[in-house]
């Protein structure tokens, strides 16, 4: 096979090598989506490139129409590839059955067969004379019935591509590049069809083609933007997502779902196999006349890598109701918090309300029996006895608030009274220590009998964090704009800046969050539950003071209900 150089060959030999290395660049990519059509159309074009470039610099007949019958094969894969590219990028992959991939390769080993028993005049084309050294043929029927279906398969692609662009207008750019370049082609492809040009200009314009193709892979995202701006909202996204269509097969995934599986790739497969859930039947089952629905919200429970986690799965259909989407939240943790407020509940409403009832019921036996000289210890300790029985009483309702985010039950309750009796009763538990309480305005805030509880855990921390042998506590309160705010400040060690969130176990850890307990997580829970806030800042003494801020309320008498968390610092 006798070869010689000639200038004809330059822009092919040019092709060939920029659409190789375009192609090992664009390979990374392989695992996108449309990935797989699209490296097949590329594989075509720089197999075609390099045919072209060996038929031009062949020196003999039969050797140019060795390569001519070469040239075939790429322009097929080219064709194919372009579809199944925009198959599979317009979530439209359940098309293609293995009856169509089967009638694909039916398709190609055809025409290689009628390519290679053609011979130099047969139906298929008419090798001809050379033309200044260019192998002109004529096409016979069998040729255009071959052109034909290649232009049919670019026609279904750029069909669903037009057509989704009609639907989802944020895909103008990579629609452009897509119809674009393979308008450019096609039209190349016409003028050398009509002798207007006589080199084959199939390998160059498609070596244009690759080139756009890529440039818009790496800058405008080809591969992975959809016209909702997938970059931000799916690959961002906390939740694992899975894109799926009519039949459930999972199109595309972000990269909480990618992690869910544990990283394998679960394109083409069904969403019922992928994650043992039952969705397949709910998406059949709901039709394309549930557009933009949802079809199903519930929980579910997965194995993830040895490991019980639970999720909180949505269900919903595309807003053109084609496909679905459905999205993961991992409320593992939300679980896991709940059982242990369970727990807890269950030890506040049963342990310790059963032997307080007890040592409530042995004190009254006791009464009798109590000299006057302790009558007031006495007094205290049946009020504290009573008071632990009522909290027990209200610590459902506040656990129920907490698992699930609603609102307590609020009545007016006199700020003075409660603050008053909260400091007697730190007086006679620390002795030790000294407690001043300023003048409380006459007000009523929005709370229940748990607001006692606020003040008892603060002032009961003023002091246990106290190494002074003799600590002070300081108890004020103001009244501005709606809000009653109660100081308790100490002359303690005070709290770092830097810690003044944490104390409150505030954040993804909660009652597991360092240099918390259960004191002042309570504290915060109760106020947020009140409509107020909680805040710690440096008190005059050097120590720490603590500052609750209470909604006001008037003197009705009926119950108030508050949406948490109204009152904040920045009010301060």
């Amino acid at each position: 096979m006798p070869y010689e150089p000639t200038l004809l060959a330059a822009p092919y030999v040019v092709a060939f090598v920029l659409t190789a290395g375009l192609w090992g660049l664009l390979w990374r990519h392989r695992e996108r989506r449309a990935a797989k059509g699209f490296l097949l159309d590329v594989t075509g074009v720089v197999l075609l490139s390099a045919v072209v470039a060996l038929k031009v610099t062949a020196t003999d007949p039969a050797t140019k129409l060795f390569w001519w019958n070469w040239r075939f094969l790429p322009v097929s894969f080219m064709s194919i590839g372009y579809m199944l590219m925009a198959v599979e990028y317009t979530d439209n992959e359940h098309l293609v059955t293995r009856r169509v991939v089967a009638g694909l390769v039916a398709v190609v080993a055809l025409v290689q067969v009628a390519v290679w028993t053609n011979g130099a005049d047969g139906p298929f084309y008419t090798a001809g004379g050379l033309q200044n050294g260019l192998l002109v043929p004529s096409f016979g029927p069998l040729y255009w019935v071959y052109a034909t279906i290649m232009v049919g398969f670019l026609v279904i692609g750029v069909g669903l591509l037009l057509g989704l662009f009609r639907t989802r207008s944020g895909f103008a750019l990579q629609t452009g590049v897509l119809v674009g370049t393979i308008t450019l082609v096609m039209g190349g492809v016409v003028l050398w069809w009509l002798r207007v040009v006589p080199l084959d200009t199939l390998a160059l314009t498609s070596a244009v083609k690759v080139l756009g193709f890529y440039i818009a892979v790496e800058r405008l995202q080809l591969l992975d933007t959809l016209p909702v701006a997938r970059t931000t909202v799916l690959q961002n996204m906390d939740e694992a997502v899975f894109v799926l269509t009519d039949t459930g097969h999972v199109v595309d995934v972000n990269p909480a779902a990618r992690e869910l599986v544990g990283g394998r790739s679960v394109t083409h497969e069904i969403i019922d196999d992928v994650l043992d859930v039952e969705l397949v039947d709910a998406i059949v089952a709901a039709g394309s006349g549930a557009d933009g629905e949802r079809i199903a919200d519930r929980e579910v429970t997965l194995e993830c890598e040895d490991e019980t986690r639970y999720y909180d799965l949505k269900l919903s259909r595309f807003p053109d109701g084609t496909g679905a989407v459905a999205v993961f939240h991992d409320i593992t943790e939300r679980r896991n918090r709940e059982q242990e407020i369970t727990i807890l509940n269950r030890i506040v409403r049963h342990d310790i309300r059963n032997e307080m009832n007890v040592l409530h019921g042995r004190g009254q036996l006791l009464e009798p029996h109590v000299e006057p000289e302790g009558a007031d210890d006495y007094r205290l300790v049946m009020e504290s006895a009573e008071h632990v029985i009522e909290i027990t009483e209200t610590v459902r309702e506040l656990m129920e608030t907490i698992t699930n985010d609603g609102s307590l039950t609020l009545k007016p309750v006199a700020l003075d009274n409660a603050l008053a009796t909260e400091v007697e009763k730190a007086r006679s538990n620390f002795p030790h220590a000294a407690f001043q309480l300023a003048e409380v305005p006459s007000v009523r805030v929005a709370g229940n009998e748990m607001l006692t509880s606020v003040f008892t855990n603060l002032l009961n921390n003023a002091v246990v964090h106290n190494d002074s042998s003799e600590p002070g506590v300081w108890v004020d309160c103001t009244v501005e704009d709606g809000v009653a705010r109660v100081r308790i400040a100490d002359d303690g060690p005070g709290v770092p800046r830097g810690q003044r969130e944490e104390i409150f176990g505030r954040g993804e850890k909660g009652l597991e969050s360092e240099g918390t307990g259960v004191g002042l997580y309570l504290v915060d829970t109760l106020t947020d539950a009140f409509g107020g806030d909680v805040w710690v800042e440096e008190s005059e003494r050097g120590g720490a003071a603590f500052v609750v801020a209470l909604q006001l309320v008037d003197a009705t008498g009926e119950t108030a209900q508050h949406e948490p968390g109204t009152v904040s610092a920045d009010q301060s």
